[in-house]
């Protein structure tokens, strides 16, 4: 199943093209996007296409934090009919929630977790590996969040923490300028830290008067959404990787049905667990040795392995059934 995302996600791209030399349309053509991405917001698009357009926009035009200059366009009413609801939510705890539970709505490719623990709260963002994400994706869904939460808590806040996966690059200008001095890279997830008592932030501009009509409106939307079982299992698999707990009883917990089932209606998508474990993690192995700095012993713990000895030897089986399978 393709991950789709609302072609809204390309809002403000023209602009920014444009000012750092490239044409726009041309680069639609490059990936295989329609023009019409840039006249209809609510088109559904790939969200592969859309992580290379930011990858491309940034090698073809040398300008490297491209994904993270898009960023700052990005305001709730971008997110659509999920951003209107959750604008009217009296927290900003309640709006966050808000945005995790119907984010699949406006970008299937990109999930949310929060953590708290010591007083401080920590709001992750997890992108499919199947949609070949590079820093361009991250830094725009990171930059996104990081003015939703400017938006609530006012201009001046500062998060504890601005972590990314990625190396650091080599020019942090325009990074400092946008997110502040509180960066960190070569991390274990993407995400940012503050305050859990932040997340109890009143919303000055919540409207409860509105929160009932733009809730129909997102069932309106959900009614006609076509995020499949699989999906959803993807999600949840990408998710629970680093914890060390993602198996298939995890996975039958948090949809609220037995393993019996999951096995079932996976079954009816043409895949099992097992095969679909093994294919996230070896997408995501790949995507944690490019970035070249990072030791196999680091890496185990994020695909779920105890010890970097099962993951040589899942290596090896994978290895071994690639071969036999070609």
């Amino acid at each position: 199943m393709t991950a789709l995302m609302r072609s809204a996600s390309l809002t403000h791209y023209a602009d920014l093209a444009t000012s750092v030399g490239l044409v726009p349309l041309d680069m639609l053509a490059a990936v295989g996007l329609p023009r019409s991405c840039f006249d209809n917001t609510e088109l559904r698009i790939p969200a592969a296409s859309v992580m290379r357009l930011m990858e491309l926009s940034a090698e073809v035009s040398g300008e490297e934090a491209f994904g993270l200059r898009l960023s700052v366009t990005r305001r709730l009413s971008s997110f659509g009919v999920v951003g209107m609801l959750a604008r009217d939510e009296p927290t900003l705890r309640h709006a966050l929630d808000t945005l995790t539970r119907y984010l699949y709505l406006h970008n299937e490719s990109l999930t949310t977790q929060i953590h708290e623990a010591g007083g401080v709260a920590v709001i992750e963002q997890l992108l499919l590996p199947s949609v070949g994400a590079g820093r361009q994706s991250v830094e725009l869904a990171m930059g996104a969040l990081y003015h939703t939460l400017c938006l609530a808590l006012g201009k001046d806040w500062q998060p504890r923490s601005v972590s990314f996966m990625h190396p650091q690059p080599a020019n942090l200008s325009w990074h400092r300028s946008i997110l502040g001095s509180n960066l960190l890279f070569s991390q274990d997830y993407n995400g940012i830290a503050l305050l859990s008592s932040d997340m109890d932030a009143p919303l000055h501009f919540a409207d409860p008067a509105m929160r009932q009509q733009v809730r129909q409106l997102v069932h309106d939307d959900l009614a006609g959404h076509s995020f499949t079982f699989r999906d959803e299992v993807e999600q949840l698999i990408t998710a629970l990787l680093p914890t060390g707990r993602c198996s298939a009883d995890q996975i039958a917990m948090h949809l609220g049905v037995d393993r019996r089932t999951v096995h079932r209606r996976l079954l009816v998508h043409g895949t099992t667990f097992t095969e679909l474990l093994d294919e996230i993690r070896a997408e995501q192995a790949q995507r944690l040795m490019d970035y070249g700095d990072r030791k196999l012993s680091d890496i185990a713990p994020l695909l779920g392995f105890s010890s970097l000895s099962a993951f040589s030897r899942w290596k090896r089986g994978m290895g071994a059934k690639n071969k036999a399978q070609g």
